[in-house]
């Protein structure tokens, strides 16, 4: 997994680089101009290669590109948006390198016009104020271009840590990040900003750092494979668990049926559903899944036969839900709680939640938990997830465009898999399955979050291969967790 860090983290791991690591900055600054440089020749554009300098080290970041570009023989040309008696140090270095072989440097932003390739080295993740002057002109215009964008570090005019933009940002089609992912690019609003993230790899942080830089990471499929529990030859039903989806009403039959598709399909060994009388025959679809109409005393017995349990999808109002709730709460099975579940969660079954327990809000869902407002946690998914998990001792899913994923120990994961077609109803209830069969194979909880995430973001991408953004349907993405798994 790539490690995501805060702007705050990266300036001490930059100092650790270099002072306790001992390794130079003008060596840091280096081997991010490199990768950068190469970003910019796998591209595949043919055509000069335009690069917009700035003040600071990103400023500094690219008059090394542009000197290791023409070095390597391509037609690279700077422009010039910053005062060169402002640059210190590594950056001033850089600059007098380029002023001593004449490379070829201007101040005219009518060089931008044509550009095959154009990469952003005017600002990095310490502006903190809107663009403004030729700065701005030169982002504005490079935007309207016709060219590959590569952003160093971060889109100029975007917040590291946020993720907020200032006024507007450099729009990348590859944002070539320094050492770690910065939380802002999947935190951004502008995420067609940011395009592809490529991670250079700079230094080495001491031993004693590692730990601090990995409590944040971005979800991977290497990371996935080794989660997925393997499927022996010699084995049988038994040997994957037993799930029960606790969902639907008369009124939403389809979110149970959903839950519990992708359940089966995810691989739990058996799966059974407990739903109202009135919604027995929409299973007859599944017949893999055994139906359970609810009845009083049927919630009791199906917890204790079953190992994971997946609880709120479609459930409406039904006045039983909470004390379904309040049993699955008080028994030492993993648990999976999401809408309707997470609607009827007071303050008495809060205080139930555990380390075996999911909870999977959107920001709606989260705001009524935490009693923040919907803005306030769309504006800092991390702190709202990360105060939820570490105050009640479960695993927050938080949902949205880039998924945040907590521990209660603090650690962070994000998924980024996924496509525009999933802000759709059932996308919830799939998940719930998906996490549901994970958790009964015997995965963590945060483990079976994390994958759970991205699995429906994956399958979400298989199936808009064939079906596209606005013709996908949720029950589409079950449909692809077969090849996907």
């Amino acid at each position: 997994m790539k490690n995501v860090v805060t702007n705050e983290l990266m300036r001490e791991l930059d100092r650790s680089m270099m002072n306790e690591a001992g390794i130079p900055g003008i060596v840091l600054m280096e081997n991010a101009a490199r990768r950068a440089a190469q970003a910019a020749l796998d591209c595949g554009r043919e055509g000069r290669i335009t690069i917009l300098i700035g003040p600071g080290n990103n400023g500094g970041d690219g008059l090394a590109v542009l000197r290791i570009l023409k070095m390597l023989g391509r037609d690279a040309t700077g422009i010039l948006l910053a005062d060169p008696d402002e640059y210190k140090r590594d950056a001033l270095l850089n600059y007098l390198i380029v002023q001593k072989l004449k490379l070829p440097l201007s101040t005219e932003l009518n060089v931008i016009a044509g550009s095959a390739v154009i990469i952003d080295a005017v600002f990095g993740t310490g502006l903190d104020r809107e663009l403004q002057g030729i700065q701005l002109e030169a982002i504005n215009m490079a935007n309207t271009q016709n060219a590959y964008r590569i952003a160093v570090d971060i889109p100029s005019g975007m917040n590291g840590t946020t993720g907020r933009v200032y006024g507007t940002s450099f729009r990348a089609d590859e944002t070539v990040t320094v050492f770690a992912v910065k939380r802002g690019l999947l935190l951004t609003p502008e995420l067609e900003s940011v395009g592809r993230i490529t991670v250079a790899p700079i230094g080495l942080v001491p031993e004693d750092r590692e730990n601090e830089l990995e409590r944040e990471q971005l979800i991977d499929e290497d990371f996935i494979r080794t989660l997925l529990p393997e499927r022996k030859q010699v084995t049988n039903k038994g040997n994957y668990g037993k799930a029960l989806i606790a969902a639907g009403s008369r009124n939403m039959p389809g979110a149970a049926v959903m839950a519990a598709r992708a359940c089966l399909r995810t691989g739990a060994g058996l799966t059974k559903a407990l739903v109202p009388q009135s919604i027995v025959a929409a299973f007859a679809c599944i017949p893999e899944v055994m139906v359970c109409p609810d009845t009083e005393n049927e919630i009791a017995d199906l917890v204790n036969w079953c190992t994971a349990i997946g609880i709120g999808c479609g459930m409406g109002n039904d006045e039983s839900r909470k004390a379904k709730l309040k049993a699955v709460l008080q028994s030492d099975h993993k648990a999976v709680i999401d809408a309707d579940g997470l609607n009827a969660m007071d303050e008495e079954l809060k205080q139930l939640l555990n380390e075996n327990h999911v909870i999977t809000p959107h920001p709606g869902e989260m705001a009524r938990l935490t009693g923040k407002s919907v803005q306030a946690v769309v504006s800092d998914p991390v702190d709202a997830a990360a105060a939820f998990a570490g105050e009640h001792g479960c695993t927050v899913l938080l949902k949205n465009t880039v998924t945040v994923i907590a521990a209660p120990d603090g650690r962070v994961r994000y998924n980024k898999t996924g496509n525009t077609g999933l802000a759709k109803g059932g996308s919830g209830d799939v998940l719930t399955g998906i996490i549901t069969a994970l958790l009964a194979q015997g995965l963590a909880p945060f483990d079976a979050a994390s994958a759970g995430a991205f699995l429906l973001g994956v399958s979400a991408d298989k199936a808009l291969d064939i079906l596209k953004t606005r013709m996908l349907a949720a029950g589409d993405v079950i449909d692809a967790l077969d090849s996907v798994l």
